[in-house]
This record gives structure tokens, C-alpha cells and sequence, in this order.
């Protein structure tokens, strides 16, 4: 037996040989009130362990004699790599972690952040109708989560989705608010700036899609010979000009360009806040010929509303959705078989054009929708909403 001694310490360390023939060295030890051993190939390697557990003992360190030897080697190499700066190794972890530690984000409620995102909207010119859409979206989340926008997760999300119990396209609608708003609060630093937010990880649900339908030009026909005033007009620029119905209640008769022959839909009355230049067709210029003196804007709120019920109750019922900007689409694609022209024409992609409306309408009955006139009248009507 040979003996380690440092200070009080003493480690003893026993020799034999195995039953191969093989010297071993065995360093024992107590820890933690229980006997521990460990077993070396040679004397220099079982003194020196057995000097490093003295040591420690000795020092009041028992904590580091729990290690195992790969921890030992870990150890090691880290005393041996800050060697040349002089740093402690519970110095330099202590650094490591803290620059791995995300910073915390203030706490900052929903309400308060759907408020702050709506205005700085406003402030950088996006769309009336893209405010609107996320005011009325946002603020229905915000009534059911008064909390910070931190504490949300992807579940809670798809929940209230759940909960909306609207369509596919309505759903995915709300969940890119929502994503909208996650987004602005990283930006603003009330989510983690380094990480994916809680909304980007709410899949959209499988949207199909709606039957597209649109009216035969023998229904506008009727429907526009019957047609008066305020009613007629409307009909006729949704059925000849595709403008969406929201648009047309924005516009006023300063966009209309008779001489050069377009109507500016302008970008602050545009749902894509995009401008663009809408052809004022033949045929819809004779509905607009008495309108040239009119003034100010078009349609009053709800118009849109009163002109499709006028429509059910005189022969179309039930009323397809957006049937006559549909209809525009289908017979217009028809007519000049130019996806690109026809979608710049509606502020829709030509790619979703295309698809929607390739096969809705053939040539003949394009023709036959845009020959829909109104009978000849010298009777000027003037329109100031």
C-alpha cells in the first residue's frame, strides 16, 4: 500500500496484480460519506489522481471528486485552453451564457399593440379598406386575449380560429392578421427579434375555393332594360367595368376620364392601394353619357346593397357572389384572350385571372354581354351623392 498525504489528507492507494498478470493500482477514497475507488494501469498515474483528490479535499472541494473521467477530461481541457488569458473557468461561462441569453422583452398587452400597429398604418398610407380589414380582425382578437402578446402560443391561436367559425378563405384571412401583428411586435422588439413567432407556426387550412358563377348576358340584358336611376348605373359599372363593389362606392365623377375614355381608380380607393386605369367599354358609355355634368361621388353607403336586392327581386335570385365582377372577368378574358391586360384592368394577378375565369365564357357570349345597351335617350341625368 502506498500513501498520498496533503495537509491532514490522506489517500491511500493499493497495489496487486489482476488475474491476467496485469499490475493494478487502486486509489480509495471517501466522498459524500461513502467509500470510492478508481483503478490505474501504473503507480505514476494512481499517485497522481490520488494527489489531485487530497488536494481537493484538502480545500473543501468534494463537489469536483463526483466528476467521472470524461467529465475530468472536459475539465481539464478547459483549464488548459484559457491558460493563456488568465481567466477562471467560472468566469468565462458565466460571459458564455449571458451572451446566449436572449434579452427580455418588455411586456406590452395585445390591445395595446393591435392600437400602435393600426396607426402606424395609417401614418405610412397603407389602403382605408387594409386598415379597415385589420381594425375589424385585430380588435377581435384583442377582446379575447387581454394579455401580453408574449404569453400567446401557436395553440391558443388555432383555438380562436376554431372558434371564428368562418370559411377557409375567411380563416386564412384572419390568421394573416394575426401573423401581421406577430410580425410588427418582433419588429418592435415585444416578441424575441431571433426567433420564429408564435402565429408563423398556425398553418393555413386547405382552401378550395367557391363555385365561380356568373350571369348569362340574357339575365343582364333584363335585368338592365328594367333598371333605373341609381340602380341602373350601379349595375352597369360592377357588369361593364369589373370595379369590386367597395371600390365603386368610393369612387366620385372627377376619376372618370370620358375624353380619353378610362376611370382612375386611385390608390386610396383601390384594395390593393394600388392605382390603375379601367377602360370605359362602348357599351358602358352609353350607360354614362347622361352622367357627363354629374358631380361628387357616385353611390352612397349601402347603394351597392339595395341594387342586388332590387336585382333578386326582378329575376335573379339567389344572387351569386360577386357575379357581375366575375362576370366582367370571364367575358372580358373571352374577348381579348390576355390574361395580363384583362388583370390589370381589375388589380388581380393574371396568374389567379387565369385560373378563376379561363373557362367560364366562351367568345360569342363575350360579345353578346358587352352589345347590352341602353335604349337611345337625349334626357341628361345628373348624379351628386
Amino acid at each position: 500500500m502506498t500513501t498520498v498525504k496533503v495537509g491532514n489528507t490522506v489517500v491511500k492507494i493499493y497495489h496487486w496484480k489482476g488475474k491476467s498478470g496485469y499490475e493494478q493500482f487502486k486509489v480509495a477514497y471517501r466522498a459524500d460519506g461513502q467509500r470510492k475507488r478508481e483503478t490505474f494501469g501504473s503507480l505514476a498515474k494512481a499517485k497522481a489522481r490520488a494527489n489531485e483528490i487530497a488536494v481537493q479535499i484538502e480545500r473543501g472541494e468534494r463537489d469536483a471528486l463526483k466528476l467521472t473521467n470524461a467529465d475530468r477530461s472536459t475539465y481539464l481541457h478547459a483549464l488548459e485552453l484559457l491558460k493563456p488569458t488568465s481567466i477562471p473557468l467560472h468566469v468565462a461561462i458565466q460571459e458564455y451564457l449571458s451572451l446566449r441569453k436572449p434579452a427580455e422583452c418588455p411586456q406590452k398587452l395585445i390591445p395595446e399593440v393591435v392600437a400602435q400597429l393600426l396607426e402606424d398604418k395609417k401614418i405610412h398610407g397603407a389602403s382605408l379598406r387594409h386598415v379597415q380589414t385589420l381594425r375589424r380582425q385585430l380588435n377581435r382578437f384583442a377582446s379575447t386575449f387581454r394579455t401580453n402578446i408574449g404569453s400567446i402560443t401557436a395553440r391558443l391561436i388555432e383555438q380562436w380560429l376554431a372558434s371564428l367559425k368562418v370559411g377557409p378563405r375567411s380563416r386564412n384571412n384572419y390568421r394573416a392578421s394575426v401573423v401581421t401583428l406577430f410580425h410588427y411586435a418582433r419588429k418592435h422588439g415585444y416578441l424575441p427579434r431571433e426567433k420564429q413567432t408564435e402565429a408563423d407556426l398556425v398553418d393555413k387550412v386547405k382552401d378550395r375555393g367557391k363555385k365561380i358563377e356568373i350571369l348569362s348576358p340574357p339575365q343582364m340584358a333584363k335585368l338592365m332594360a328594367k333598371a333605373k336611376g341609381k340602380i341602373a348605373l350601379y349595375l352597369a359599372l360592377a357588369g361593364f367595368s369589373g370595379i369590386r363593389a367597395a371600390e365603386l362606392l368610393r369612387l366620385e365623377w372627377k376619376d372618370f376620364n370620358f375624353v380619353r375614355g378610362h376611370i382612375t381608380v386611385a390608390a386610396d380607393k383601390a384594395k390593393t392601394a394600388t392605382r390603375r386605369l379601367v377602360p370605359i367599354l362602348p357599351n358602358l358609355a352609353e350607360y354614362l353619357r347622361p352622367c357627363h355634368r354629374s358631380s361628387g361621388r357616385l353611390f352612397k353607403a349601402k347603394d351597392d346593397m339595395r341594387a342586388v336586392s332590387w336585382a333578386k327581386k326582378n329575376g335573379v335570385d339567389p344572387w351569386p357572389i360577386n357575379c357581375l365582377r366575375h362576370s366582367y372577368a370571364s367575358y372580358r378574358l373571352a374577348v381579348t384572350a390576355d390574361a395580363a391586360r384583362t388583370a390589370l384592368e381589375l388589380g388581380n394577378s393574371p396568374a389567379k385571372l387565369f385560373s378563376n375565369y379561363r373557362e367560364l365564357a366562351d367568345e360569342h357570349d363575350a360579345k353578346a354581354w358587352f352589345a347590352i345597351t341602353p335604349k337611345r335617350s337625349k334626357k341628361i341625368v345628373q348624379f351628386a351623392a
